[in-house]
């Protein structure tokens, strides 16, 4: 199994980051370590504000923006809920988008590098969730608001509890269940002593927060909470067993403007209530992608000017590429919004001789390459060159040098680019992130608006009555109207459906578009209303169900364009649409498909609804023994070795919870390494 060891030179997942290398960019990382620090200086409940968001500049692509995040992760693990953003692209929904981001996030887990949870192991909504309502009682405790007979005895109790003990608790359980109400009481006075409030009521919150942290086998309710947390609609008789107010209920027929409202102080809500836990780190990465136009840029602006502003609890990391972030993106931002990013900015730093010596020594050791082969590339006189005539380098454009180099000790002639090799590589990276595989209305809404070039295609945004749709393509003589909707409560679907019809009898030649990706709910569920929704498929509503090669596909084109902005490709954003619009074809035409009869064919890897969605326990120890015995093998050659057979995709979610476990991809196959040190 013949690999470059240098091939592999960007950084996809912050959480899994390779070996930093003594003193590169130590500075802006303790930097952003002190800083954050100041966040949680004072006791709970804290209300601290952020200063400004820290701004990382690179001076070119390739200095380690994405590295960077992952350290500063590592090291504010257990002392922060960590998330990572990537751009939004719809400037109407931008909080929304945020706030789905947010989310998910918060569904890695609490305590690894790993991407999926062991069992009974939290994830870091979990972790908050235990944490606030632990908090809430101890200040309780310790103020003497709450009484106990014993208050030592409940302190030393509450401070050191665990959520897996106290979920096994049934006292404990129904404790929670009866004392909600004068929890909500508790939290309230703590809040406004400190200044701090929340949009929605207390009483909502701990409805929400013990109903999702103490009954982990109710999936249903927690998954209401969920939809709830997301700015989604609920039914009476689910908020009312979670003990949300009818107030706190968004209704299903809001518009689009109104929940990206809802979606805003939810996010403001969790900021607040991180004051009794951790505060938030959020990261935006990938910024390039706001210098696309000016709107979004503004927008961008917007957004954290307000959670400056408004937002308690948070730490903002924005990366930027100097000559797009100076050029295309700051140009677009207000005087006051400037103001929002702390001083002085950040610079990353170039890589020196000594450190590119020390990188080259981790890669290869990382890939046990055998002295004899590895002298090439520690040769002496080879770095000398390399830095007499260039003093400074980012890390990735040494990394291509080495790469360069290794090709050249083999006598292998250095491929020219090509960009159906490098599209098959982000989609094996793809399904190697499970994580990534749930649904994204930011890269949807960028394939059917940016992508589609079509002289027979006239694409424009859309605020339709309601607001479901976003997005129109008028093609020849019909009309497609776009939505971008992740909920699956019955009464927005009909509101839904309602509009969608409303559009159809006014030309019935047009239909409207959703997708929906393998982990939500199938529309319509077992809902009253199912035979009106079924209706509406057989005439005009085209609900696109996306399998998981699908999703690798279209979120692999996003991927491969992002890098194309970020300079991390030797390719134009340009030419990379251009390809990735030929590559689509499929795409575009099942989007156009005018024959109902032919929307929906039946998935039979589709599930009727979502499961829990962790490993098996035995799967994950199987993969560990495998892959630590083995050391280095394909995903292909592993699953030969798994009996019973599985699929890819449960592989790399069995994979995905075993922090010591490397991924490597290529055009051609995807290669497991045992890292015992990770």
């Amino acid at each position: 199994m013949e690999i470059n060891p240098f091939e592999d030179v960007i950084v996809s997942e912050p959480r899994r980051i390779e070996k930093p290398v003594a003193g590169l960019n130590d500075k802006p990382l303790q930097t952003l370590v002190g800083q954050f620090a100041a966040l949680t200086a004072d006791p709970s409940p804290r209300a601290g504000k952020p200063s400004g968001a820290r701004l990382i500049i690179s001076p070119e692509p390739g200095y380690g923006k994405s590295h960077l995040i992952g350290r500063l992760f590592k090291e504010l693990r257990g002392s922060a809920t960590l998330v990572y953003l990537r751009p939004f692209t719809d400037t109407g929904s931008c909080w929304k988008s945020i706030l789905l981001k947010m989310v998910q996030e918060m569904e890695f887990p609490d305590s690894a590098e790993a991407e999926f949870c062991l069992a009974d192991e939290p994830n870091q909504l979990e972790a908050l969730m235990h944490g606030i309502v632990m908090n809430v009682l101890v200040i309780g405790l310790e103020s003497g608001t709450v009484k106990t007979k014993n208050k030592k005895a409940a302190l030393e109790f509450f401070k050191t509890a665990s959520l897996t003990n106290l979920r096994k608790n049934k006292k404990w359980v129904d404790l929670v269940g009866s004392t909600k109400a004068e929890l909500a009481k508790q939290m309230q006075r703590q809040l406004q002593r400190v200044g701090s409030r929340l949009n929605a009521s207390p009483i909502s919150w701990l409805g929400v927060l013990t109903t999702y942290a103490y009954f982990p086998n109710d999936f249903d309710l927690r998954q209401a909470c969920l939809d709830w947390m997301k700015g989604g609609s609920l039914d009476a008789d689910e908020a009312r067993r979670i003990g949300i107010r009818p107030a706190d209920r968004p209704g299903a027929e809001l518009s689009v403007e109104q929940i990206n409202e809802v979606c805003k102080q939810r996010i403001q809500d969790f900021c607040g209530l991180a004051g009794y836990y951790r505060p938030f780190v959020f990261c935006f990465d990938q910024t390039e992608n706001y210098g696309t136009d000016g709107d979004t840029a503004r927008k961008f602006g917007e957004v954290i000017q307000d959670l400056v502003n408004d937002y308690a609890n948070i730490f903002m990391v924005v990366t930027a590429n100097q000559q797009v972030w100076t050029n295309r993106v700051l140009p677009n931002w207000e005087e006051a919004q400037r103001h929002r990013l702390a001083q002085p900015f950040l610079e990353l730093e170039p890589i020196n001789r000594d450190q590119a010596l020390e990188l080259i020594h981790h890669r290869l050791a990382e890939w046990r390459v055998a002295e004899a082969e590895s002298r090439a590339l520690t040769d002496q006189s080879w770095l000398d060159d390399m830095f007499r005539d260039k003093k400074e380098w980012g890390v990735r454009q040494l990394l291509y040098q080495c790469a360069r180099r290794w090709l050249e000790t083999k006598d292998q002639k250095i491929a020219v680019p090509d960009m159906a090799e490098y599209y098959r590589e982000y989609i094996r990276k793809l399904k190697s992130q499970p994580r990534r595989m749930v649904f994204d209305p930011d890269i949807l809404t960028w394939l059917v608006r940016e992508v589609i070039r079509d002289s027979a295609v006239t694409v424009k945004p859309l605020r339709s009555r309601k607001g479901y749709f976003t997005l129109q393509w008028k093609h020849k003589n019909q009309n497609v109207y776009f939505g971008f909707e992740a909920g699956s409560h019955w009464s927005r679907w009909n509101a839904i459906c309602r509009e969608a019809q409303r559009c159809f009898e006014s030309d019935r030649k047009s239909k409207v578009v959703f997708f929906r990706t393998p982990e939500l709910k199938s529309i319509p569920g077992r809902w009253k209303i199912a035979p009106q929704i079924n209706k509406a498929k057989r005439q005009y509503l085209h609900l696109i169900e996306l399998s998981k090669a699908d999703m690798a596909e279209l979120y692999a084109a996003y991927d491969f364009y992002a890098a194309a902005r970020e300079g991390d490709v030797p390719f134009s954003p340009e030419d990379v649409v251009g390809f990735i619009r030929i590559q689509l074809q499929p795409f575009w035409t099942r989007i156009r498909e005018a024959d109902p009869a032919a929307w929906n064919p039946p998935d039979p890897d589709r599930p009727e609804a979502p499961g829990p969605g962790k490993p098996r326990a035995e799967l994950i120890k199987k993969i560990r023994d495998i892959v630590r015995h083995e050391k280095f093998l394909s995903i292909e050659e592993l699953m030969h070795k798994i009996i019973p057979p599985i699929s890819e995709d449960e592989l790399h979610k069995a994979r995905a919870c075993i922090a010591e476990i490397k991924v490597h991809t290529s055009p051609t196959m995807t290669v497991l390494q045992w890292q015992s040190n990770t």
